[in-house]
């Protein structure tokens, strides 16, 4: 159980961070700002434990 919560934690961390690389692409104007898209719903999705 221990390692589950720590792993979700990390998804976490992943998703936080992901999301602040969204934000400064979309204000840095960066044409490959949809590459984050990925990192950052597969992490939502793990850190919420659907998958």
């Amino acid at each position: 159980m221990e390692a589950s919560k720590k792993n979700r934690a990390i998804w976490w961390a992943v998703f936080f961070a992901s999301t602040a690389a969204l934000l400064w692409a979309i204000g840095a104007h960066w044409e490959w700002l949809t590459l984050i898209l990925p990192f950052q719903t597969t992490s939502l999705v793990k850190a919420m434990d659907i998958m």
